[in-house]
């Protein structure tokens, strides 16, 4: 099913995602919680100051599309697919992306997403730029020339993390043992790069 491109905002007293195929459409200040949408496709649209905090989005599929200031916190993705989806400045704390259909392909700015899990997913080339991480897993990731511009990774779990060519320069906070990740030629910067020597227990004078 088709639908021509329509740039008109969606007021949230409409009756939302009542068709299987959304493309180009821009849904602004639109607030659902505690519900479900399932088996809907979005194509190149974009979500602004909108909240989806609890809500569901079952077996959907976001391409190209944009989150621009959203409130996306505890959002269930259950077997929903994200390809080329640009999150900016929206919160979205605790949510399992493990439960996305695969492959997966995000870029964050200016977003905060602690206590989320990531988890054995596949996301090369990834940006996360000035955002907040803190007690995110990314235990068993690809992130192969990833980077982490002016992220803070306080309290982030890297374990079995593919960190190859990742760009670590400016971030700040993180905790990664070189023994138990994936590092080859990976960049950080000082001094924030020190504590890469934590899990051998020396000293530096």
């Amino acid at each position: 099913m088709t639908e021509p491109k329509n740039n008109e905002q969606t007021s949230p007293a409409s009756d939302l995602f009542s068709r299987d195929y959304y493309e180009g459409r821009s849904f602004s200040g639109v607030e659902l919680a505690d519900g479900e949408t399932a088996d809907v496709e979005f194509f190149q649209c974009k979500f602004e100051n909108c909240r989806f905090t609890r809500y569901a989005f079952a077996r959907c599929r976001f391409e190209a599309c944009t989150f621009d200031k959203c409130d996306l916190s505890l959002l269930k993705v259950v077997d929903s697919r994200w390809t080329g989806v640009r999150l900016l400045k929206s919160k979205m704390l605790g949510i399992d992306w493990t439960q996305t259909a695969k492959p997966i392909s995000l870029s964050f700015q200016g977003c905060n997403l602690s206590h989320s899990a990531f988890i054995g997913l596949s996301l090369p080339k990834t940006e996360m730029i000035g955002c907040m991480a803190r007690e995110v897993d990314f235990s068993d990731v690809n992130f192969s020339k990833a980077v982490f511009t002016k992220t803070d990774l306080l309290g982030a779990r890297f374990f079995r993390t593919d960190l190859s060519g990742a760009d670590l320069s400016r971030a700040a906070n993180y905790s990664i043992d070189p023994t138990q990740n994936r590092l080859k030629k990976a960049i950080f910067s000082l001094p924030e790069a020190l504590s890469l020597l934590s899990p051998f227990d020396i000293e530096i004078r």
